[in-house]
């Protein structure tokens, strides 16, 4: 919400007469900007000239989640910003900009939480002056008017890149400073789309080209509006499940199957659900799963209902006599697996009768277990704990008896980053973790995890709170990501690994690893600018690639001491001789002199 203050608009005239003497301003109006966050209270902002002397005054007054604009009469000439926070501990969201009429970007910065009390930025009035900031073009924060490097540049990613972005600024914001919660993703018909949930409903989203996204359709929620955080959804096949975990909302059911052209309304109701934090649908048995539901008869931590008929659900049983809490859920073929805050989480089979068949309330870093994904025939769990500073666990669940954490996956930004949701494809684990963006981890080793690719999607001044990014899908056919960060709306991402082809019969070489079979490998190395970088790549076969490796006689990809010790164990054949270089129908001394010089190579 665009709010102008009226402490504000009286500010816009006592700047005015401070800087020409109350005549009317002859000068270029530049607009100051302020988004605030949490504790805004504690910010205070002001302009000083290039001699020192003050253009504006201390500026103070705000309210948290709100935006200001002041316009500024200032002459032409060399300013500093100076930003202060009273508390110490940064901005905790908020931002500063200043821009020209034509909303150019003129300069823009916060109080970061480290060193936390202050921090400056320079607004150039006229072409001369010196403009510090980020020049490198690859970084979160360029400044394509910077004309000096000042270090602050952070960088945005490492082996992704953006594919496809989408975003409303008119949407109402949340207390959490933005409008976006959950992501989904489907096919049809050949084409991919997203949908987004926002403070007002879901919007489908066509993410088929690069740059912005296209939407084509909005589906209202049954309750919409700035006190809206979190609504979730559940894809399976065409069918969008959708529920809100704010207000007086419902079970809503749609029908994708003829986007982009249409969508139909297979079920709104709020019977079974008026707030519900999570949906799930078990693809095999068409069961959906309410997580934390509270409906016009009942609450209860879950609500299974049957969905073989989406237009008329009717509900199969609720969990209450086992299960207390559930604050997340993955099902498949009637194995659940509940998160369950403080309690851990529990393993449990779905029948008329559930039984209890695993619980793990006690492992490393725990926290609130909030969200995780099974891979049964890998025999790994992963889950998260929505608590600042704890990392995801990697259960191995080969025995469910006996459930061990074997691995911990983290962003290792920032001893008080955190997890929010995650998926699993392909033996990689995609985080969407709030103020780090999306992480990705390598598990085809589940006991040595690797972290192999980050994109961020936003600016951290804090760990403090929730910001960043919040869901994540990692389903499409085409392998891109999507994720929904509160702020900034919708990424579309493209993993770039490095490809690789291999040959069956032999070892490849990659940066120092041998490379025997398909797979990821991944080594951080160092990085000129950056200081560390991830080089990461995908082994594929390939033995129409292969060379024929002469004199590797054995086969191990490299010619030593074993080929010259089987070379001579052959020397002597006349007949049908497998080893024989020259191609002369025997093993003589010119194919053991052949084989010498090419001793100690690699094929």
């Amino acid at each position: 919400m665009r709010i102008l203050k009226p402490i504000l608009a009286t500010l816009f005239l006592t700047i005015c007469s401070s800087v020409i003497q109350g005549q009317l301003c002859d000068y270029p109006v530049v607009i100051a900007e302020l988004n605030t966050g949490i504790w805004a209270e504690e910010i205070s902002w002001g302009i000083i000239n290039d001699d020192g002397t003050q253009a504006v005054s201390a500026v103070t007054g705000y309210e948290d989640n709100s935006f200001y604009s002041i316009e500024l009469c200032l002459a032409p000439g060399c300013y500093t910003v100076w930003m202060e926070d009273s508390y110490g501990d940064g901005w905790q969201g908020a931002v500063l900009t200043i821009v020209n009429l034509d909303g150019e970007i003129l300069c823009s910065g916060l109080v970061d939480s480290s060193p936390g009390d202050e921090a400056t930025m320079t607004l150039p009035l006229t072409d001369d002056c010196p403009i510090p900031g980020c020049t490198l073009a690859e970084a979160f924060n360029f400044s394509p008017s910077a004309t000096e490097d000042d270090g602050s540049c952070v960088r945005k990613s490492d082996n992704v890149e953006l594919y496809g972005y989408w975003n409303d600024d008119s949407l109402p914001i949340t207390g959490f400073g933005g409008a976006y919660s959950d992501v989904e993703g489907l096919e049809v018909n050949g084409v991919e789309y997203a949908v987004l949930g926002s403070t007002l409903g879901a919007h489908i989203l066509d993410i088929s080209s690069s740059g912005e996204a296209i939407e084509v359709a909005f589906l209202e929620g049954a309750i919409g509006g700035s006190n809206v955080t979190h609504r979730d959804y559940h894809i399976n096949g065409d069918i969008l499940y959708a529920v809100c975990d704010q207000g007086s909302s419902t079970l809503q059911i749609f029908d994708l199957s003829d986007l982009p052209n249409s969508v139909t309304t297979l079920y709104d109701d709020n019977e079974f659900s008026i707030t519900s934090h999570n949906v799930f649908v078990d693809n095999e048995s068409e069961l959906l799963y309410l997580c934390s539901n509270y409906s016009p008869t009942s609450s209860t931590a879950v609500r299974i209902l049957d969905v073989h008929n989406p237009t008329q659900p009717f509900e199969f049983i609720t969990l209450d006599p086992w299960i207390s809490n559930c604050h997340d859920i993955y099902v498949e073929n009637d194995t659940a697996w509940i998160n369950s805050g403080g309690a851990g989480f529990f393993v449990m089979h779905i029948d008329a009768t559930p039984t209890i068949i695993a619980n793990l309330d006690d492992y490393p870093y725990q926290g609130g277990n909030h969200s995780g994904w099974w891979i049964p025939e890998d025999e790994i769990y992963v889950f998260a704990d929505e608590t600042h500073g704890s990392p995801l666990k990697v259960v191995d669940t080969s025995d469910l008896s006996d459930l061990q954490v074997v691995s911990t996956l983290s962003s290792n930004n920032d001893p008080e980053g955190i997890p929010h949701n995650l998926m699993i494809r392909d033996d990689l684990v995609f985080v969407s973790y709030y103020h780090d963006g999306l992480q990705v981890f390598d598990i085809s080793d589940p006991t040595e995890p690797h972290r192999v690719a980050w994109y961020d999607t936003f600016i951290e001044t804090s760990y403090a709170g929730y910001a960043g990014a919040w869901g994540v899908h990692s389903a499409l056919p085409s392998g891109r990501i999507l994720i929904s960060d509160i702020v900034s709306g919708l990424h579309v991402l493209e993993l770039t690994p490095e490809e690789i082809e291999i040959c069956s019969s032999g070892v490849t070489i990659w940066n120092g690893v041998e490379i025997y079979s398909e797979g990821y490998y991944s080594q951080e190395v160092e990085d000129e600018y950056w200081g560390t970088d991830i080089v990461w790549a995908t082994a594929v076969l390939n033995d129409d690639s292969c060379t024929e490796c002469i004199g590797d006689v054995d086969g191990n990809g490299s010619i030593g001491v074993s080929d010259l010790q089987l070379t001579l164990a052959a020397f002597g054949c006349q007949t049908s001789c497998e080893i024989d270089f020259n191609s002369d129908g025997s093993t003589t001394v010119a194919d053991l002199l052949f084989w010498l010089n090419l001793f100690g190579t690699n094929c």
